[in-house]
């Protein structure tokens, strides 16, 4: 029996937390059969929603630095969390992007680096000072041109990851020349290829549409995103025979900036001139039920990089908007380096030109994405053999 802690993402309220953990469940009971035991922790509370799909310990642990000894003698949950610590094998990290530019533009200092590093990755420090095999589990790295940025990398791989996995190599180069990291890191695809789906979900001739808001923020193109999609949908609705639907990944209640309020803006556009697009329910979904939506689904245009994993590991053929080099190396990984579309380039007619030239050749991609998966598989067992063995 090898019993797993895993933490470092958000089961409610977006898509990528619960992809990744569910693709960490199917890479454990690959390699372990029944014979493991997974408990999440996370500190922030959960909906039913987005709980009620697993079927391991799912577990809250409201604690931060400030109150963390406090906590720790008066709260029977901290106990529990304690004794669950020193009694895993293994404590994962699953968080998918570290260390970048993009998110962290701040300035440098030893007291900023320190605190910020150890705030992000607590429960793993605590396992350290447990002696418990720590893992920072397959994610993007960089890019770390930013002091920051590379001195947390470093310090974090040297003292709290006894284990690093990258999913890029461009990720991996930034931990090796930038944070000039000295150990090895292993290299595979997004554990959530390996989410499962339901396979008599396929066949509806609509095209989906995953919308972001995280992009609005990274752009470069002269063009808005929004006017983008927008110029899609509406070229969608009048050569194409097929129905639209919008998918929010990121549904977060308390904030303007999700991708609920993008959709809205997309559909109320295109309701004045009399097209209608759907937009799917995600935040009354669990992550299984989304990825069954997107796998329904002829061809994907995604723009947020989980419903790019749930549509590719599901055969779907899938168009990219991206901002980062997790993009391309994940499009790579299924032979499908053509189909992304970098958002400094994009405009509505570059947008639309390249989907009619995708649109035509979807029958070629689905066919080369399922003979790809197999690989993808492969590679992302063979790292987990070296990420969830008791051997560090």
């Amino acid at each position: 029996m090898i019993k797993v802690l895993a933490t470092g993402v958000k089961i409610e309220d977006n898509f990528g937390g619960p992809s990744i953990l569910h693709g960490l469940q199917e890479v454990l009971t690959e390699l372990h059969s029944d014979d493991y035991e997974l408990v999440y922790y996370q500190v922030t509370p959960f909906n039913e929603y987005s709980s009620r799909d697993f079927n391991f310990k799912l577990r809250t642990i409201p604690f931060s630095f400030k109150n963390f000894w406090f906590a720790l003698l008066r709260s029977r949950e901290m106990r529990e969390f304690i004794q669950d610590i020193k009694s895993a094998d293994i404590v994962v990290d699953l968080y998918g992007i570290c260390f970048s530019d993009n998110l962290n533009p701040q300035k440098f200092s030893y007291l900023r680096m320190f605190y910020n590093t150890l705030y992000s990755f607590r429960i793993l420090a605590i396992a350290k000072f447990f002696q418990k095999k720590t893992v920072k589990n397959i994610c993007s790295y960089g890019p770390m041109k930013n002091k920051l940025n590379r001195k947390s990398a470093a310090f974090a791989c040297r003292h709290l990851f006894d284990i690093v996995s990258a999913r890029e190599m461009k990720s991996r180069d930034a931990l090796i020349h930038d944070a000039e990291v000295n150990k090895e890191i292993f290299l595979a695809p997004d554990i959530a290829n390996m989410m499962s789906f339901s396979d008599n979900v396929h066949g509806e001739n609509r095209i989906g549409i995953s919308t972001s808001h995280q992009i609005i923020r990274q752009w470069e193109g002269n063009i808005g995103y929004i006017e983008c999609i927008v110029g899609l949908c509406r070229h969608i609705s009048q050569i194409y025979s097929r129905s639209i639907i919008l998918i929010p990944n990121e549904v977060q209640p308390s904030s303007d900036m999700n991708d609920i309020t993008v959709s809205e803006e997309i559909q109320d556009i295109l309701k004045k001139e009399g097209i209608y697009v759907e937009i799917i329910d995600s935040a009354h979904m669990s992550s299984k039920q989304l990825k069954n939506v997107i796998a329904s689904c002829e061809v994907i245009v995604a723009s947020r990089y989980h419903s790019c994993v749930a549509a590719l590991s599901s055969g779907v053929p899938t168009l990219v908007i991206g901002w980062h080099y997790k993009y391309e190396e994940l499009l790579h990984w299924y032979g499908q380096d053509e189909w992304g579309l970098p958002n400094g380039e994009c405009t509505p007619e570059k947008l639309i030109s390249t989907f009619d030239s995708f649109w035509e050749s979807r029958d070629k991609s689905k066919k080369i994405i399922a003979e790809k998966y197999p690989d993808v598989r492969k590679a992302v067992i063979e790292t987990g053999k070296i990420l969830f063995s008791k051997q560090r």
